[in-house]
């Protein structure tokens, strides 16, 4: 056995122990904690930024409007950041169903310059960010408002779900997003939430006033914002019954820039606050940031393994068909002769009682995450092309964001029509 090979097996097993762990811990969490009572006492702002999202943003304020949660205690602060579009006249025409609703306008400087407007004109003492296409469901806001009675907590993350998933990339989405619900409910748990959603967390309005508000210039403001938290010693919560649909990119360009976004500004802001990492911070930074990044590594080096490893063996059979003058009848047996040897590739390999683990663990995690945010649709063939071409699109999001980082290259925090 190579060393190639034992550090697949070795990353592979330390994934396995990491992803029983997370379920151990949400599990021992349920028996010893109850979900607060839901709060409506809080004075809160929701701030939402928009840039050209003439097509979203008047469903994202419908949606606030219909919140469960007392009018007096409740501001809606738009701020659009130099749209092109018709983003703005949509906006004012909304405001004039309500007196909660205020707009303004400033030149473009960002979401997070954006967002540090709004929280300059706030009056609440809870601030909440919302992305323009995202709609929030009606119970959420006072669900995760409970939270906020442990003084210690700073921020409190929703669940995420997708809005009308569609297509091949939609499908596979959808999963992974299921997969973030059980996921940020572990690390809650283990008190270690360091990734909260931008689409509609809860900030404590004092920390933001001690500590600063988001980082401008920064790719992935809320991904700092959550790192500056946990530095700080101050908690972080996951309302998991609160639940927040946002609009995924439905093309494979669109989807890849927000994935180099993300990645590349999770590398960046990991180097940044690599003091995390350490018995201070307890489970975030001994076990859940580590595997974090192995779990990256592992996604990256099992994905090439396997297809370097397939694809050699295919050519060396064909070294060998073709040294006994085999020669195929048509691309059908071609095609035919590949997927056998792909098949039984796959499934002699050892390493196939590791995948299949990991599907059940992934398995159980969609039940949970059904479960917390009622979805009813079928997941099935949503499953199965998840757990067929995920890790591939996982792998190459990071491969290309490893060069981005690697050579300098620029990312923008938009695409030309402004989806993140």
């Amino acid at each position: 056995m190579d060393f190639y090979t034992v550090l697949v097996y070795i990353l592979g097993y330390i994934g396995i122990l990491a992803a029983s762990f997370y379920a151990i811990s949400l599990f021992t969490y349920y028996k010893k904690k109850k979900e607060p009572k839901h709060s409506t006492k809080e004075k809160v702002s929701i701030i939402i930024p928009a840039y050209n999202e003439e097509e979203s943003i008047e469903k994202t304020i419908e949606s606030t409007l219909n919140l469960d949660y007392p009018k007096n205690n409740l501001e809606i602060i738009v701020v659009d950041d130099g749209s092109k579009d018709s983003t703005y006249e949509k906006v004012l025409r909304v405001a004039k169903k309500s007196k909660m609703i205020r707009v303004y306008s400033k030149k473009n400087g960002g979401k997070a310059s954006a967002l540090n407007y709004g929280l300059k004109k706030s009056k609440g003492e809870i601030i909440v960010s919302m992305d323009a296409d995202s709609f929030v469901s009606k119970e959420t806001l006072k669900i995760m408002m409970g939270y906020f009675r442990d003084e210690k907590v700073a921020l409190v993350s929703p669940s995420m779900g997708i809005s009308n998933p569609k297509g091949f990339l939609g499908r596979i989405v959808h999963i992974e997003y299921y997969m973030g619900v059980f996921l940020r409910k572990s690390f809650a748990a283990l008190d270690a939430i360091h990734v909260t959603p931008g689409a509609f967390s809860a900030y404590r309005k004092k920390f933001l006033d001690e500590h600063g508000g988001w980082e401008e210039g920064n790719i992935t403001e809320d991904f700092e914002l959550a790192l500056r938290i946990q530095s700080k010693h101050k908690k972080i919560e996951n309302a998991e019954k609160g639940v927040v649909y946002t609009i995924s990119p439905s093309t494979f360009k669109g989807l890849l820039r927000q994935r180099l976004r993300w990645n590349v500004g999770f590398m960046k802001n990991l180097w940044n606050y690599k003091r995390i990492f350490g018995i201070e911070y307890g489970a975030l930074g001994l076990i859940v940031l580590p595997v974090a990044v192995l779990t990256i590594l592992l996604s990256v080096v099992l994905t090439g393994y396997i297809f370097i490893k397939t694809g050699i063996d295919l050519f060396h059979n064909f070294l060998i068909l073709e040294s006994i003058n085999f020669h195929f009848s048509n691309i059908f047996e071609f095609n035919k002769y590949v997927f056998e040897r792909l098949y039984i590739s796959l499934f002699s390999n050892p390493l196939f009682m590791i995948s299949i683990v990991f599907i059940l663990l992934i398995a159980f995690y969609v039940i949970f995450s059904r479960k917390k945010i009622l979805y009813s649709e079928s997941l099935k063939i949503n499953f199965v092309l998840f757990i067929l071409f995920y890790s591939i699109l996982y792998s190459f999001w990071w491969v290309v964001a490893f060069f981005y980082s690697a050579f300098g290259k620029e990312v923008a925090w938009r695409n030309k029509s402004g989806k993140n």
